[in-house]
């Protein structure tokens, strides 16, 4: 031990209260050699990390760059400073694997103050565990461990060295004397509690050290890592599980390249399979006990990815799993790197595969039950609905079956609200029907005896009874009954859609089809509440609801599976249309202004100019774009030649060329969707089920215990009558098929069986050995 060799160069100061973890709030009196007190660039490198880079740049020849080592070296304050990444200059120069920088450096004569215990970076090993690794020649050169004794001078000393020489009484009694929130500058740069996770078998010193006000959240002044990375890092699983169950812990906190605990444990290979089980437990305790960690959960590093992404890149199913089911987006990879994509599609198949179980009853077995997993599927199904890359996965035989047997549990509010919204529409039309008789368009077009279920007309009551005076009451009664009908309709309508805007808030407002019932419910309302009577504004809103109102039945009905291949032929034929008339929007404004000047005030068709005006030619000419020339009606002996020309011009490019080509373009797009056909009637069924689900928080109690189901796994027997279908159940009995052959592949015979019973009794008694071992000596250590 090199006692003397530190002796007093390790200052400390304790945090106060008002203390900060911003590097640049540290000064000088606290003895931390903080970013400002020392030349650093902007990764906190020091003069003494530039001289290793400097001897790792220009090669074992440079003499000049050895000498500025050395120089450097000797200032001794920068000998065990860690850069923003958390490499010291000996980290550097092994993380650069430069073998001849170092052992220049194991050879120099301060060397017996290196600090080589420490893990830099995101190595899961010291410095000097990777030396001895990397370099095992140099495993003479290496000093000793930096180690602090009883006998040294002040109690944060001997605080220190009680930890590192694990004597717990001696440590209680030192922390009574301090604060818990020490903090060590040369060679340690690191906080008591810091210290304290990164050893191993300290799990009582840091129980007391929380106990005694210890702050989990600290990160490292110089590096900015959290304690919990920092303690992840070093593999210490069982002290992480001990700093995740505390209640103050911030499992949102992100190192230098803004990963969360959650992307470090994603990560992390567990080297046996102890280590499995408290890696899978601690993500359990996150996604658990840390609710805010749930709207975290896809939050990206620097390298945009996700916790999920991560696991599933290192091949890490169960911690998948675990993440898809707290609501992780699988969608992750179609915005991530498309190397990953292909690996990933069959880790996804795999975890679905997973999702299926069975009561392991024989295949022919009445009594087979067939277990889905309700929680993980309704996080994932609808993720992989929404994303065009991993749509292909919907056909795995468990996404179906999902979607059908919960299709049979939401589809009764589904109809419910299409039948309230087609009655809706219903009384909608059949009250503008039944008040278009009395709306009339005087010469100058102002509208005018117009009746309102509201407005009473004193033309309509007369003193005589006759037949048409009796028929015009009957009309009169009935259009203000459909007009109540109709304004109490529309009141629940426009309170679903003020539910719909609190539910998906930003989402419903990106929705066209949303501004499309918006703009509904406005014109239905001036259409009905009889604020636009005597105005031509009842005439136009009239025809504007008929026309939103049917439409929106039409997007409505085109959510069912049964419709949704038509409903996407249209969308998309629509979309593509659109896109490829954008560029060509300048050649159509080019004709209609030719034809406005060469056939202006010449050409008439039923008593109206047909190019007026350039809006009026615009509109015409888009018209004879669709194959209405009205070629007659057209004055060529005005200008001829140039009439002719750009007439004729028109008629290829246009009604020819182009035409063609859009219905080139519907008709591949049309055959694309007819081969995708059962891929988007699951994705519109998979679609239908989120929106209602979502939809479903906002419920009555007594209607939403209709829609939620609660239950963990959904059952079906196979063997026995159930909802779903023979054909549906077939592919499933499958995938039970292929999973049971590797289990009766690898059942163990009777010695087999003996040998193993024999080994685990073996592991046991030795396992009691070493117990009652480590509890011997830690009797003895209290005794002395």
């Amino acid at each position: 031990m090199n006692e003397g060799a530190v002796g007093e160069s390790i200052p400390l100061v304790e945090r106060p209260e008002t203390f900060t973890l911003n590097m640049s709030i540290l000064t000088s009196t606290t003895g931390v050699n903080s970013p400002n007190n020392r030349e650093t660039d902007s990764k906190y490198n020091t003069t003494l990390h530039s001289a290793v880079l400097s001897v790792c740049r220009n090669g074992k020849d440079h003499a000049y760059s050895y000498r500025k080592l050395d120089l450097q070296m000797r200032q001794k304050s920068y000998l065990n400073v860690p850069n923003k990444e958390g490499y010291t200059a000996i980290g550097l120069a092994v993380e650069k694997s430069n073998i001849t920088c170092v052992k220049h450096m194991l050879k120099h004569e301060l060397k017996s103050l290196l600090h080589l215990d420490y893990y830099p970076g995101n190595r899961q090993s010291t410095v000097r565990e990777i030396i001895m690794e990397k370099y095992p020649d140099l495993q003479p050169l290496l000093p000793d461990p930096l180690m602090k004794s009883l006998d040294s001078p002040g109690n944060n000393m001997k605080l220190l060295a009680a930890l590192q020489l694990n004597k717990f009484k001696v440590f209680k009694k030192c922390l009574r004397l301090t604060d818990a929130n020490l903090w060590y500058t040369e060679p340690y740069h690191s906080y008591l509690l810091e210290i304290a996770c990164q050893m191993k078998k300290r799990n009582k010193f840091i129980k007391l050290l929380l106990d005694r006000g210890a702050d989990p959240n600290i990160k490292n002044d110089v590096t900015g890592m959290p304690l919990i990375h920092a303690t992840a890092r070093c593999r210490n699983f069982g002290v992480l599980q001990l700093l995740l169950k505390k209640e103050e812990i911030n499992v949102s906190l992100q190192d230098y390249e803004n990963r969360t605990i959650l992307h470090w444990l994603a990560q992390e290979r567990e080297r046996n399979r102890g280590e499995k089980y408290i890696l899978e437990n601690c993500f359990k305790v996150i996604l658990d006990r840390h609710p805010v960690t749930k709207m975290g959960i896809d939050f990206r590093d620097v390298s945009g990815n996700t916790a999920l992404y991560i696991a599933l890149e290192n091949g890490f199913r169960d911690r998948a799993k675990l993440l898809l089911s707290a609501g992780a987006d699988v969608s992750v990879f179609g915005k991530s790197s498309k190397v990953l994509l292909s690996d990933s599609l069959s880790i996804l198949e795999e975890i679905l595969d997973d999702c299926l179980q069975s009561n392991n009853e024989p295949l022919r077995s009445r009594d087979l039950q067939l277990k889905l997993n309700n929680k993980l599927l309704r996080n994932i199904v609808p993720r992989i609905a929404g994303s065009r890359h991993l749509r292909e996965l919907l056909k795995h035989p468990v996404i179906p079956t999902f979607l059908n047997l919960k299709w049979l549990i939401v589809r009764h509010i589904f109809f419910f609200n299409m039948a309230f919204y087609l009655a809706f529409l219903l009384f909608l039309t059949s009250y503008i029907l039944l008040s278009e008789p009395n709306n009339t368009v005087n010469d100058e077009g102002a509208a005018s005896n117009i009746t309102g279920p509201f407005s009473s007309n004193d033309n309509n009551i007369t003193s005589g009874i006759n037949e048409s005076n009796f028929t015009s009451q009957l009309n009169s009664k009935s259009l203000f009954f459909l007009g109540v009908l109709l304004m109490v309709s529309l009141f629940f309508l426009t309170l679903r859609e003020m539910q719909q805007i609190i539910t998906y808030r930003w989402d419903y407002i990106k929705s066209l089809e949303n501004w499309l019932e918006f703009s509904l419910i406005i014109s239905a309302f001036i259409s009905c509440s009889g604020v636009a009577d005597g105005s031509e504004l009842k005439i136009h809103t009239d025809a504007v609801a008929l026309l939103l109102g049917w439409s929106e039945f039409l997007f409505y009905s085109g959510r069912l599976p049964q419709l949704s291949v038509q409903h996407e032929m249209l969308i998309t034929v629509s979309v593509t249309f659109l896109r490829f008339m954008v560029g060509y929007v300048t050649l159509l404004i080019a004709f209609a202004l030719s034809f406005y000047i060469l056939f202006r005030g010449s050409s008439v068709q039923g008593g109206a100019e047909m190019f007026a005006n350039p809006p009026v030619s615009l509109l015409k000419t888009i018209v004879m774009f669709t194959g209405e020339y009205d070629a007659s009606y057209l004055s060529f002996d005005t200008f001829r030649y140039t009439s002719h020309v750009i007439f004729l011009l028109f008629v290829v490019l246009m009604a020819i060329i182009l035409l063609n080509l859009l219905n080139g373009l519907a008709v591949s797009d049309t055959e694309e969707i007819r081969k995708d056909a059962e891929i988007l009637s699951l994705v519109a069924r998979a679609k239908l089920i989120s929106r209602i689900e979502v939809s479903d928080n906002s419920l009555p109690k007594y209607i939403k215990s209709f829609v939620e189901s609660t239950e963990e796994m959904f059952v079906v027997y196979p063997n026995r009558r159930n909802r779903i279908g023979s054909a549906t159940v077939l592919p499933l009995l499958r995938i039970i098929s292929e999973k049971e052959k590797p289990r009766e592949k690898d059942k163990p015979t009777a010695f087999e069986k003996e040998w193993r019973m024999f080994k685990e009794k073996l592991c046991a008694l030795e396992l009691r050995q070493e117990k009652l071992e480590k509890k011997l000596l830690s009797t003895l250590d209290e005794s002395r």
